[in-house]
């Protein structure tokens, strides 16, 4: 199964309700390219910081979290991933 990882440096910050991931680099911030995320969206990128990720491992935790069913976790997972590739957020 592939593993997802996110992209070395980058980090998710949390500024009053608002989510976002930055680059860090020797303990300062890059604000130059900020990815806002919805609670949602900063929940799983959570999941990823604390490794060892899979897609399914990914759409059971959502299941379980949203209480949803397994297609629209799924549906949801796979969104949300294709949009962090496409931004080079993951690998």
């Amino acid at each position: 199964m592939e593993r997802i990882v996110p992209l070395k440096g980058l980090t998710l910050r949390e500024i009053g309700r608002q989510y976002m991931i930055v680059k860090v680099s020797e303990g300062s911030a890059n604000l130059s390219n900020v990815f806002a995320l919805n609670e949602t969206a900063a929940l799983l990128w959570r999941q990823l910081e604390q490794g060892n990720c899979t897609v399914d491992g990914l759409v059971r935790w959502m299941c379980r979290e949203y209480e949803v069913d397994d297609v629209t976790a799924a549906s949801d997972v796979k969104g949300q991933l294709d949009a962090w590739r496409e931004y080079g957020l993951i690998v």
